[in-house]
């Protein structure tokens, strides 16, 4: 406005200058564009610079810069307290300066010409009135998915998780369970077997005991409601499976003697210990943030069964008589009885499921509804699992419950 009224006052001033050099008054209004050129060069400046994320609806982010890049946090809670500042240009370019505190000077966090700036107070609104929608933002509203309960209502859950999500923010979801169902009313059921106990988590994860795993019991796509999972698998090609959620080793058929059998030969050269490299995307759900792509030895754990290879070590001894050993082969009942009430969504779907472990000549392992895996092509594209090595007791229900499953 300044630089406007100065323009109009001096307006002969300019006009003057435009004669002198033998040009026409008209050209005198190049001296108002001259003046108005760096307020609008810093205008366009900061906003392609600077910009923000909303992480879980917990975090504020303020990423500024274009070449070198600097990041400042904010927590955010229902506590945030927000100024809004806006210049008559800053309403017309829709910017203006935020200012957040929680009621302690020392932690105000002031941003100038923040882009948006009435989407940012808006979502804090929400926040602090307790709307759900505030889940999962990153940069833009949030979004929800109704999905039809049993009852004949809707319940609302987050948006599920894209792949273009993923490639562009590092960072990934299943929903958050804590929105469904409290801590203390989860219960989990432990399935004893005589090949390990696997426990029902009650929160979208089963874990292996002996074989010290946690894993999802759903595809990456789906959003964990409280009860079981909902929406569809996203299916992509090994590659990018790999490089987003973790690489294992090559485990070529000339490794051991099963050839293009994954045998246990195999199973050992395919471990996380020997040299898995971490994909670079973060996988967070039910609480934990190292969800990781399986490797074929970790898949080969996914649920109790026996190898029905003769010349296939299998699990520990579990002296099972013939016909119990027969049930409990990958196809016999009470392995698929188990599997099935562990992994529903999996089991019903009949998905195959990338591992972390390449064959070579353009071949990736793969779970095909049957173990061990098989060899499939790289550019076929499939959902994957995700699983995590534990260390102790992890479990966060109250109350555990054994369940015994019923297979005859």
């Amino acid at each position: 406005m300044a630089v406007i009224g100065l323009w109009i006052a001096q307006r002969p001033i300019f006009d003057g200058m435009a004669d002198a050099l033998g040009l026409s008054t008209e050209f005198a209004g190049f001296g108002l564009a001259i003046g108005l050129l760096p307020i609008v060069i810093r205008v366009f400046y900061h906003r392609y610079t600077h910009a923000y994320e909303i992480e879980n609806g917990t975090k504020l982010r303020l990423v500024a810069g274009f070449i070198s890049r600097v990041k400042r946090e904010f927590p955010l809670t229902d506590k945030v307290q927000t100024d809004m500042g806006q210049s008559f240009v800053g309403r017309i370019l829709n910017y203006g300066t935020l200012a957040f505190w929680t009621g302690d000077d020392r932690s105000r966090l002031t941003w100038k010409d923040a882009p948006d700036p009435d989407q940012v107070v808006a979502f804090l609104d929400r926040l602090k009135s307790g709307d759900p929608s505030t889940s999962h933002q990153s940069g833009d509203e949030p979004r929800m998915a109704s999905t039809a309960t049993g009852d004949g209502g809707a319940s609302r859950i987050p948006e599920p998780p894209t792949l273009k999500e993923a490639k562009s923010s590092k960072y990934t979801h299943f929903g958050r369970a804590p929105e469904y169902k409290q801590v203390s009313e989860m219960i989990a059921k432990r399935i004893k077997t005589p090949l390990g106990n696997y426990t029902d988590n009650d929160d979208g994860t089963v874990t292996d005991e002996q074989g010290g795993l946690m894993w999802l019991r759903a595809p990456w796509g789906m959003v964990w409601t409280g009860a079981g999972f909902a929406s569809e698998p996203i299916a992509l090609k090994w590659g990018p499976a790999a490089d987003l959620f973790g690489r294992g080793v090559d485990v070529g058929y000339n490794v051991g003697s099963s050839m293009a059998y994954m045998g246990h030969e195999k199973r050992r050269a395919s471990a996380i210990s020997n040299g898995y490299k971490s994909g670079n995307c973060v996988v967070h759900a039910a609480g934990y943030k190292d969800w990781r792509l399986p490797t074929a030895e970790d898949i080969d754990r996914l649920s109790p069964y026996i190898h029905s290879n003769s010349h296939d070590a299998g699990r520990e001894d579990h002296n099972l008589s013939r016909d119990d050993t027969y049930d409990w082969q990958w196809h016999g009942k009470a392995a698929r009885a188990v599997f099935q009430r562990l992994y529903p969504e999996l089991a019903a779907m009949k998905s195959y499921l990338w591992t972390a472990n390449g064959v070579g000549g353009g071949l990736a392992w793969a779970f095909d509804g049957g173990l061990p895996v098989g060899d499939f092509k790289v550019s076929d594209e499939r959902p994957v699992l995700f699983v995590r090595t534990i260390t102790g007791s992890e479990l966060k229900a109250p109350k555990m419950e054994d369940e015994e499953i019923q297979w005859n």
